[in-house]
């Protein structure tokens, strides 16, 4: 018993839809596993929507860690292939009508279903290949994002790295060190300093590394 009643659902709106010239339990059938696949195309359609906005935005910057919406898509398209690979089953059982209980004329309803739920499955094998190319197209923009990071950051210690070493070195202070009473020391390390950076950026930029 269906205590939910959606087989009964089921049944009769199958009654008000469908018009048998020939009316078969084999039709029946057929009508009864179709209607429960009937949605699944637009389900899918949907879900391959959503998948190109992803797309979208992932090309254009604005997603900086792996949507919800994507963990959520690639759970029901798991849900669906277990669901098709039972249907394929069941399809195939009634197919080889093993018991003779089905006219042979009529094992072709289950043929065609069968068939149906396969390009559903392959639908559904073609959208979990793309989202995990998705999640590539992530993990690829993450990466190239923290390269550009760590690049900035190289760049910026191997610029202040002399100047560290200038600042350290006339820090100690030694009593006789001849620069520390010149006159034009402060200018000359300032100006050397300005030189250093200057030069460091140029030849980054030359080596392209900025």
């Amino acid at each position: 018993m269906d205590g939910s009643g959606y087989a009964e659902e089921l049944v009769q709106s199958i009654c008000r839809t469908k018009k048998w010239r020939l009316p078969s339990l084999e039709r029946f059938l057929y009508d009864l596993l179709e209607t429960t696949i009937g949605q699944d195309l637009a389900l899918l359609e949907k879900s391959e929507h959503q998948l190109n906005q992803l797309e979208e935005a992932i090309l254009r910057g604005e997603v900086d860690s792996y949507p919800a919406k994507m963990n959520d898509i690639r759970g029901n398209l798991l849900d669906l292939r277990v669901h098709y690979e039972q249907l394929i089953d069941l399809a195939q059982e009634l197919q080889e009508n093993e018991n003779g209980f089905f006219r042979e004329e009529n094992l072709r309803y289950f043929n065609m279903f069968t068939e149906r739920v396969i390009r559903l499955q392959a639908t559904v094998t073609g959208q979990r290949e793309y989202v995990t190319q998705l999640r590539d197209l992530i993990q690829s923009q993450l990466d190239e994002r923290q390269n550009r990071i760590m690049t900035v950051l190289t760049v910026i210690t191997s610029i202040f790295l002399p100047l560290t070493l200038i600042a350290g070195w006339y820090g100690m202070n030694f009593r006789y060190m001849p620069e520390l009473d010149w006159r034009w020391s402060y200018p000359a390390v300032l100006v050397v300093s300005v030189l250093i950076v200057v030069f460091c950026l140029v030849l980054f930029k030359k080596k392209k590394w900025m």
